[in-house]
């Protein structure tokens, strides 16, 4: 059984992907989000949503009924998902904000768009927007906080999904000879300040995620 501390909380499909392929994920969330108040802004011609958090905090909203017929572009199958569960039309998905960006830029440079985003995002969306003179407004709406903690030293690689995840994760902990894998380029790009011995998903999916750890961590009969 290959043994992998995991920075966040999994949700049950995840954890039993990973026990049907021989992955024990012991959890150790290193950050933890709170939704927050915000005010409702004027709507544009598009929404865009780079997390499922973001997501859960605009449906909590009493306006979010304004926005159900208006086109969604998002990052990641999970917020794919959840969207058109909700039967919302998503457009666009890529597996980066920087991926979207360009997308965006070359398809959809006439439009306006609302970005619901967290207070602690990266800058990559509006810097490309703001760039190429493209209207897009800003709605903070959920906030990270670090959760720092020392693990004990009984697994064989840490998974992150988040930058954040990793700043809070180095706080308490040497990123000694295991291996670390990331959910994204973004997340990587973090690792790689403190090790090189990194590997990152093709893409942002579970299915992904359990080939690359099995890749780089051989399974033991334990």
């Amino acid at each position: 059984m290959i043994q992998i501390l995991s920075t966040k909380k999994l949700n049950k499909k995840t954890r039993l992907a990973f026990g049907e392929n021989g992955i024990h994920a012991i959890e150790a969330p290193m950050i933890k989000t709170a939704l927050i108040d915000f005010q409702w802004p004027k709507i544009e011609d598009g929404i865009i949503i780079t997390s499922s958090t973001a997501l859960k905090s605009i449906l909590k909203h009493k306006q979010f009924r304004t926005i159900i017929n208006l086109p969604f572009f998002c990052v990641g199958p999970i917020t794919k998902n959840k969207l058109i569960k909700l039967g919302l039309k998503v457009v666009l998905c890529e597996n980066s904000a920087k991926e979207l960006s360009y997308k965006l830029v070359e398809h959809y440079s006439d439009k306006a768009f609302n970005y619901f985003c967290g207070k602690q995002r990266l800058d990559i969306i509006e810097n490309l927007m703001i760039t190429n003179n493209i209207s897009i407004s800003f709605s903070e709406v959920y906030e990270t906080k670090e959760k720092s903690k020392k693990v004990e030293d009984n697994f064989e690689g840490v998974l992150f999904f988040s930058p954040s995840a990793v700043k809070s994760f180095a706080l308490n902990n040497s990123f000694n000879s295991k291996k670390y894998f990331s959910w994204g380029n973004t997340t990587a790009n973090e690792i790689a300040k403190h090790t090189n011995n990194y590997f990152i998903s093709k893409k942002p999916e579970i299915k992904s995620l359990i080939l690359l750890i099995k890749k780089h961590i051989k399974k033991t009969d334990a």
